[in-house]
């Protein structure tokens, strides 16, 4: 997603996973992938509010568990209250290809691409 010249900068938000619960200071854990995701928003002069930052910790990646359905609940509201997601890495937002296409489907349904901070800009 590229700002366009004169453009309010893209809005994000954040979801950041983990199977196990782990110290604060551990890496992969909740606040090291939130940080990442921070300044790989702040490298680019996107905007990152707290109140779009989910999480779901000691939780597994193969369902949808409630951090990334808050997320997209509050993605599909109108107007849009952010332009794309951030997290670290496609394992994060689930284990099952499946399931990452589907929830990759419906966030681009409604105006959000996907930015993973360990993949590049590249987006999805």
């Amino acid at each position: 997603m590229k700002k366009k010249p004169g453009s309010q900068p893209l809005r994000c938000a954040i979801y950041a996973r983990t199977a196990t619960v782990k110290k604060p200071d551990e890496d992969n854990s909740i606040p090291q992938q939130v940080v990442r995701c921070k300044r790989f928003a702040k490298e680019k002069d996107w905007i990152v509010s707290d109140d779009h930052i989910f999480t779901d910790s000691g939780l597994s990646g193969l369902k949808v568990n409630s951090g990334l359905k808050d997320l997209m609940s509050i993605a599909a509201v109108s107007p849009k209250p952010f332009d794309v997601l951030l997290c670290t890495s496609i394992d994060r937002i689930a284990r099952d290809t499946d399931l990452v296409i589907r929830i990759h489907e419906t966030l681009k349904s409604i105006g959000v691409g996907i930015r993973f901070t360990e993949h590049g800009d590249i987006p999805v």
